[in-house]
C-alpha cells in the first residue's frame, strides 16, 4: 500500500488520516478470533481499569500470538510509516486498547511522544501511531478525539496541576489525568477544534506522536477494542529506557513487511 501525495500532505497538516476500511471483514474476524485469549490473560502484560475488572489495555500481544504479529508486519501499517517517516522504522509499541461496554474509562488529553521522551528517552518526534479498528466506532462508544494540527507545537512540556499515577512506570499517566492545564487544551481547542474519526471495523487512523488525543467513557453497549502499532524511526531509536521491555521495545531492526494477504484465513 502507498499513500498518495494527498494523504501525506493531510497528515502533515492535520496530524493525522483517516482511511476507513484499510482492512476487510475476514481480516477483522482472524484477528478477533483470538482477542478473548489475549484479554482474558492475568499477567503482567494486561492492564485493568481502575474500577473494575475490565481491561484497558494488552501490551504487546504480537510477542505470544502469530495473528497479531502478522498485523505488527502488516504492509499497509509499514509501509505508510516509511513513507511518513521518509526512512525505516522499527515497533516501539503494540498493545490493544479495549474500552468494554458500559466499563470503558476515560484517557485524557496527552501526547504519546511526551511520555516515550520521558520514560523511554526518544530523541525526536519522528513517530507515530497506526491504529486499527477492532470494532465499529460510533459517537456513542469512545472514539478517539483530535485536536487537528496540534502536532505542530512539538513537544508540550507538562504542566503540575495533575498528578501522574505511576503503573508500570508511568504507563498510566495519560490514562489517569490530564498531564497539560485545561487552559492549554482549552487554547489548542480553540485553534484548531476537535474531531473524531468514526467508522466500521478495519478503519484505521495514522497519527503523529505530538498530535493531542484522548477519549470519553464508553458508556454504550457496544465495546470498542483497538490495536495500536507504534512505529518508530530507525535512527530514532530509544537511547533510555525505564520501562519493561515489553511496554518499549528494544528490538531496532527495521521491520520488513510481510505480503499484503496475510492476515486473510485461507
Amino acid at each position: 500500500m502507498e499513500l498518495s501525495a494527498n494523504q501525506i500532505e493531510q497528515f502533515n497538516s492535520q496530524g493525522f488520516l483517516f482511511i476507513p476500511s484499510l482492512f476487510d471483514a475476514d481480516e477483522i474476524a482472524n484477528l478477533n478470533s483470538r482477542l478473548p485469549s489475549i484479554l482474558s490473560d492475568r499477567g503482567p502484560k494486561t492492564l485493568r481499569e481502575r474500577g473494575s475488572d475490565s481491561v484497558r489495555s494488552a501490551i504487546a500481544p504480537h510477542l505470544d500470538d502469530e495473528v497479531f504479529q502478522k498485523l505488527s508486519l502488516h504492509p499497509r501499517l509499514v509501509r505508510p510509516a516509511q513513507q511518513i517517516l521518509e526512512g525505516e522504522v522499527y515497533l516501539h509499541q503494540f498493545k490493544v486498547n479495549a474500552k468494554e461496554a458500559h466499563d470503558g474509562e476515560i484517557w485524557h488529553w496527552h501526547q504519546d511522544y511526551r511520555t516515550w521522551y520521558e520514560d523511554d528517552g526518544m530523541p525526536q518526534p519522528d513517530v507515530i501511531n497506526a491504529t486499527v479498528f477492532l470494532d465499529e466506532v460510533n459517537e456513542f462508544n469512545g472514539p478517539m478525539m483530535f485536536i487537528p494540527g496540534s502536532h505542530k507545537n512539538g513537544r508540550i512540556d507538562s504542566d503540575n496541576d495533575f498528578e501522574r499515577v505511576p503503573e508500570y512506570g508511568r504507563l498510566s499517566a495519560d490514562a489517569v489525568g490530564s498531564p497539560y492545564k485545561q487552559e492549554t487544551i482549552n487554547s489548542e481547542i480553540e485553534k484548531h477544534g476537535i474531531a473524531a474519526p468514526k467508522g466500521p471495523a478495519g478503519s484505521t487512523i495514522f497519527f503523529h506522536g505530538c498530535t493531542l488525543h484522548g477519549s470519553g467513557p464508553n458508556m454504550s453497549p457496544w465495546g470498542r477494542a483497538m490495536v495500536f502499532s507504534s512505529l518508530n524511526k530507525i535512527e530514532n531509536f530509544i537511547r533510555k529506557p525505564t520501562r519493561p521491555d515489553f511496554l518499549a521495545l528494544q528490538d531496532f531492526t527495521p521491520l520488513v513487511p510481510l505480503e499484503d494477504g496475510c492476515l486473510r484465513r485461507h
